[in-house]
């Protein structure tokens, strides 16, 4: 497929992530146009080496774009959170669940330790994308959904059970969106071209994150809960941030054509 195609859907996937970063956070940090981008900037980071290096390029070309929408946006949401989480260095008073990396709660001291485990944890992340065990048909689509739902409710239990509290149902969350959204995949899935489970569970990653926080990003229009409670909200942004959600919803507008297109609906 054309790289220029798959490089704007590329673009458009980072700029969603971005809208709804900026929907959450502004009221709280006020509208920052360097670090918008910045999740824009994290996926053509990640699209580039999976399109020009032999071994990705092998399997991106057999690709769709929704497939490459999803896949670059559940990669780079698993790097920014750890990029935030070990090699981020900021004043973390504004937040009720830090955004520094804790062991268990207990803030990590040591910059060498974060850093040296971060980049541990970078690793793991890119070797997921080694596994080439080829999923077909229904019922491993629905199984790597729901694993990956897991993986990332581990992780977000892990950052905010020891401020929040650990819930039970909210753990199931992310496992349960993504097995009833399984089929979406599935459909899009090629017989001739089955896809490595690697990639499978970075384009859940990316449809969980995309899902999940649209329902409680513009739905549920929940403030921002790793940021303290009694901290003071800019009117401001309030007041203007539904152009953000304008946006995102174009862009799922596309999206649903895009998707539609590619299974032979239109």
């Amino acid at each position: 497929m054309h790289f220029a195609i798959q490089f704007i859907v590329v673009l458009v996937s980072g700029f969603y992530t971005s809208l709804w970063g900026a929907f959450k956070d502004g009221p709280y940090e006020g509208f920052k146009p360097k670090t918008f981008p910045r999740s824009v900037y994290f996926h053509v980071a990640i699209f580039l080496p999976l399109y020009f290096l032999p071994y990705f390029q092998v399997h991106v070309q057999h690709l769709g774009l929704v497939q490459i929408f999803f896949l670059v946006m559940g990669i780079e949401r698993f790097l920014a959170e750890i990029y935030k989480g070990f090699f981020r260095t900021e004043d973390q008073a504004k937040y009720f669940v830090p955004s520094r990396i804790t062991f268990f709660g207990k803030h990590v001291e040591s910059d060498l330790l974060r850093h040296g485990v971060g980049v541990v944890i970078v690793a793991i992340v890119f070797a997921f994308l080694l596994v080439e065990w080829p999923i077909d048909g229904f019922w491993g689509y629905l199984a790597v959904a729901y694993g990956t739902g897991c993986i990332v409710a581990m992780g977000g239990a892990y950052k905010d059970a020891p401020f929040e509290g650990f819930k039970p149902l909210k753990f199931q969350r992310s496992g349960m969106v993504l097995a009833v959204l399984s089929p979406l995949f599935y459909f899009l899935s090629d017989p001739q071209n089955p896809l490595p489970l690697g990639f499978l569970i970075y384009m859940n990653g990316g449809l969980e994150r995309f899902s999940v926080e649209y329902y409680k990003t513009y739905i549920q229009r929940n403030m921002s809960g790793k940021f303290q409670p009694d901290l003071e909200r800019i009117q401001e942004q309030l007041d203007t941030r539904e152009r953000f959600h304008y946006a995102a919803l174009v862009i799922i507008a596309l999206l649903v054509l895009l998707y539609a297109h590619e299974i032979g609906v239109v």
